[in-house]
């Protein structure tokens, strides 16, 4: 019985050797920058009640979520991102002392139409800044956002940052009907994606033709956020006042040149409330598929336990940013393999093998006990192709002298020595 296909489902995929080192090497490098700067590790369930995933997720995110009904008949579904379960979490345990700064590393779902860069199954890393509407704390959690992405060796990246409270001004001002703005923000959301004359079209689809115009400059803007309050100024003064601050934060980090102010950014989740922030690369469709973003969410947390917990946090798109890597060329990550290979020639000599692997082992050299080569040869051309280094030869010789044979694959050369003299050869690597 043959099975019809055997791909994984649409939008999911494989993760053979060289995908999964990306990716891993990523997520624990981003981990130990988020315990650097005292976030605390945590991990979130993967199945949710549906209802708590679908509080101000948003229509378009509602729609994508991965649900069923379990055995019980109770609603489900795999969590789209790790903000909404961890604000359950936190809304469970009301006692914690704030504030809470949590970071994680893991996949979550969406069915979302499968396309370059973008897969039904992710993973993501993220902080949650839990407990504080203070500037300070949105600045910290976007200078670290910037700082993991430049300690991966991307220099050439742009934060474009925006407000919604600074969007919903701006349409006021041009004339929006506040029942749209919901539909206007998604819109906007999608500016970059999609083409002017489809932004365009969308607009008149409700109603909006007769101020499309405006509301294509005011998305369209985009500034360097030092110089951005002048112009955040014409729509709310106090708010300009905030991301002056904001600006003076983020030079102190050391991370100013990096952020701009980019009016087509509003997020598509709908629990953020204030600044919100994406990723960007170089120009071409890095400047339209982003690395990642997040922003300020008061009002979540709220959503399941009053009084609500004003909060912040970002999450970086790791498959995205591996893709990013690849292309550019900025290859940090290698896959594991055995740097040492032991061949025994006979099993009269196993006892001897299992010592030597044993000691190996012992002092952290990766290894592997070759049983299954069927001469010295077949298993030195086993291991060059691999791509082990060294291989360890147990012959009656070794056993008899209490030695081992190492040859060098790389540097062609062989030696006979004592085991206890086989850290020497092997840590020079």
């Amino acid at each position: 019985m043959y099975i019809a296909s055997l791909n994984p489902p649409r939008g999911l995929r494989d993760y053979w050797p060289e995908i999964w080192s990306a990716i891993r090497w990523l997520g624990e490098k981003f981990i130990d920058i988020g315990i650097l700067w005292g976030y605390i590790p945590i991990e979130a369930p993967v199945i949710e009640s549906l209802s708590i995933l679908e509080k101000k997720a948003g229509p378009d995110v509602v729609n994508e979520i991965y649900w069923f009904k379990d055995k019980g008949g109770r609603s489900l579904g795999l969590r789209f991102d790790y903000t909404v379960p961890i604000a359950r979490a936190v809304a469970s345990r009301p006692e914690l002392p704030k504030p809470l700064k949590y970071c994680y590393f893991g996949r979550s779902w969406r069915y979302d139409e499968p396309q370059a860069g973008r897969w039904r199954e992710f993973w993501q890393f993220g902080v949650e800044f839990i407990g504080s509407d203070k500037i300070y704390a949105d600045a910290e959690i976007m200078a670290l956002a910037a700082e993991c992405i430049k300690s991966i060796g991307i220099e050439n990246f742009k934060i474009m940052v925006c407000d919604r409270r600074l969007v919903e001004s701006a349409l006021n001002k041009i004339g929006v009907p506040r029942n749209l703005f919901s539909n206007v923000l998604r819109i906007i959301d999608k500016r970059k994606k999609i083409s002017t004359e489809e932004f365009y079209s969308m607009l008149g689809e409700i109603s909006l033709k007769h101020i499309a115009d405006e509301i294509n400059d005011f998305s369209s803007t985009i500034i360097s956020l030092k110089d951005a309050s002048k112009f955040i100024k014409k729509y709310d003064s106090n708010l300009a006042n905030i991301f002056e601050e904001l600006s003076k934060l983020l030079d102190l980090y050391g991370y100013l040149e990096y952020f701009y102010l980019d009016c087509s950014i509003v997020r598509g989740l709908e629990y953020y409330t204030g600044i919100v922030f994406e990723i960007f690369g170089e120009n071409g469709k890095w400047s339209r598929l982003s690395l990642g973003g997040g922003g300020r969410y008061d009002e979540l947390i709220g959503l399941y336990r009053s009084p609500t917990i004003p909060s912040t946090g970002f999450a970086l798109g790791i498959d995205r940013i591996a893709m990013y890597m690849e292309e550019k060329n900025i290859i940090k990550w290698s896959i594991p393999k055995p740097l040492v290979k032991i061949y025994v020639m006979n099993k009269e000599l196993e006892e001897y093998g299992f010592k030597v692997l044993k000691y190996v082992r012992e002092n952290g050299i990766s290894c592997e006990l070759d049983f299954y080569s069927k001469s010295i040869r077949d298993a030195l051309k086993n291991a060059d192709k691999r791509g082990i280094r060294y291989i360890i030869i147990v012959g009656k010789r070794e056993v008899e002298m209490n030695l081992i044979s190492i040859k060098d694959l790389s540097e062609g050369i062989q030696k006979i020595i004592r085991l206890e003299d086989l850290k020497k050869i092997v840590s020079r690597v």
